[in-house]
């Protein structure tokens, strides 16, 4: 039950607020989430005030290097980020009576580059299946999110308990056509721009540079250009405009390779990154819809190894 303190500001903010928040904290932008919610970034502005005056706290440092949320905004966008899933589920229950939905959560890059062109194939075969995707970085608790299913990358790991990975990734350099055909050796690397996928932490060791030089014994010369980014799929956006040579991720880059955007680079090289998994949520295991959406995705996946 709620205190009368807790009740007085909770009749302040209003949902569009909350929503706003909830998209500025997601994308630690305003410029983005008014995008998002087409509106002015002026309006998200507002009702980033308005929560915070209703709370009497900051949600948001801003700094000379962007966004970041305080340890209460972080709190706060928590809360926001499952109340309005479950809010959405709740309500696409209730608008969708002849229909069924699943939710899957999976990363930005697995979405965008593989999930989201796939999706029509599986509404032809299961046309009254709606299908929600939340492409996040974080590793959402499905059950507190309202979460159906999550596709999972982590590194593979000898001794990890449960059943192996559908498939594991292959890393290899890839580029448009017309520098592909600049490059016939490794040494042919030195003279087009890198394009980096912006990895501080060192989380994916096969997806750094410096490795690549090191296993193609090459020394990178401080004059080679680079292009930085921290969404891998802007990394092959930019490939296939010709910016330079990426290193592509299987299953994510087989679409522009097989659709001919791009090609492989020094075809001999190549190294192990990520392992695919599905996770399905305790209270949606037994759902028929969901096991359909899961077995299309395992058959989907297994095709891109076998494939």
């Amino acid at each position: 039950m709620l205190n009368s303190s807790s009740s007085h500001s909770l009749r302040a903010m209003s949902l569009d607020a909350i929503r706003g928040f909830e998209s500025a904290a997601r994308h630690l932008s305003f410029t983005a989430a008014a995008e998002e919610l087409c509106i002015t970034q002026s309006a998200v502005s507002k009702q980033v005030k308005s929560l915070e005056d209703a709370l009497g706290m900051a949600l948001f440092l801003r700094g000379g290097k962007g966004l970041s949320l305080t340890p209460e905004g972080r709190q706060l966008y928590e809360a926001a980020r499952a109340s309005l899933a479950q809010l959405a589920t709740a309500i696409d229950r209730l608008l969708a009576v002849d229909r069924v939905s699943v939710s899957v959560t999976t990363t930005p890059s697995f979405a965008a580059l593989w999930l989201a062109p796939k999706l029509a194939k599986f509404q032809a075969l299961e046309p009254a299946i709606d299908v929600r995707v939340d492409a996040s970085e974080a590793r959402l608790n499905l059950e507190r999110e309202g979460m159906d299913l999550a596709v999972r990358l982590s590194p593979l790991q000898a001794g990890t308990e449960g059943p192996p990975p559908l498939l594991q990734e292959q890393v290899m350099l890839v580029a448009a056509p017309a520098i592909a055909a600049r490059i016939a050796s490794a040494a042919d690397i030195l003279h087009v721009p890198l394009l980096v996928y912006y990895d501080p932490a060192m989380r994916f060791p096969w997806m750094s540079w410096t490795a690549w030089y090191e296993r193609l014994s090459l020394r990178q010369s401080p004059q080679q250009p680079c292009l930085y980014f921290s969404q891998y799929e802007h990394v092959l956006n930019a490939a296939v405009q010709g910016a330079g040579v990426a290193m592509g991720r299987t299953p994510l880059v087989l679409p522009l390779l097989r659709s001919g955007q791009l090609q492989v680079v020094l075809p001999g090289q190549t190294v192990e990154g990520m392992a695919y998994r599905i996770v399905t949520s305790a209270h949606s295991a037994e759902r028929p819809a969901v096991q359909k959406f899961r077995e299309w995705l395992e058959r989907e996946l297994t095709l891109e190894v076998i494939g």
